[in-house]
């Protein structure tokens, strides 16, 4: 058990010195690499992790050329990572752009729809619906403008909703 433990000393140690002389240049070799000084770091320290893991398989007369190997494929490979979540974020910003386009073409083309069939409802029938959802006035105040009761307003809305709806099922279909 000492000697496992003296073992372990022993690498942290070796580790530290590898650690110490390499870890400045080979930053400064990711951050030419990635052009980022945090994806850098993440390289470099990915890198370190890996060398630590794989310490004792390590040559110690060529660990600087593992070292400086390592940081370029591990550099090529987040760049290219980075490539492609670009790529996949810009596809999702245009289906999104074009979805909102025609999500709003679709419901102006929508609108544009029921204002052309409520002018084409009955006198009293276009005047209440327009009074109530264009003016935004309750039923009663409807009622009191045009002087009638609140249930005739009522009626009225309910016939226009109907044709309405009617007469947009019918376009749908078409």
């Amino acid at each position: 058990m000492i000697h496992l433990f003296h073992r372990e000393s022993k690498k942290q140690e070796a580790f530290g010195q590898v650690f110490a002389a390499h870890y400045p240049r080979l930053l400064r070799y990711a951050v030419q690499l990635m052009g980022d000084r945090d994806e850098a770091c993440d390289v470099v320290g990915e890198v370190m992790e890996q060398a630590w893991r794989q310490f004792e398989a390590l040559d110690a007369t060529d660990c600087g050329g593992y070292l400086y190997t390592a940081v370029r494929n591990t550099a090529l490979n987040r760049l290219k990572h980075l490539q492609v979540e670009q790529a996949n974020l810009e596809a999702l910003r245009e289906a999104t752009r074009a979805d909102a386009e025609s999500n709003y073409r679709e419901h102006e083309a929508l609108l544009q729809q029921a204002e052309r069939i409520a002018r084409s409802l009955p006198e009293p029938t276009c005047i209440v619906l327009r009074l109530c959802y264009y003016e935004r006035l309750t039923y009663r105040e409807a009622a009191e403008r045009l002087g009638i009761s609140p249930d005739t307003v009522k009626k009225h809305i309910s016939k226009a909703l109907r044709l309405l709806r009617e007469a947009m099922n019918t376009k749908d279909e078409q």
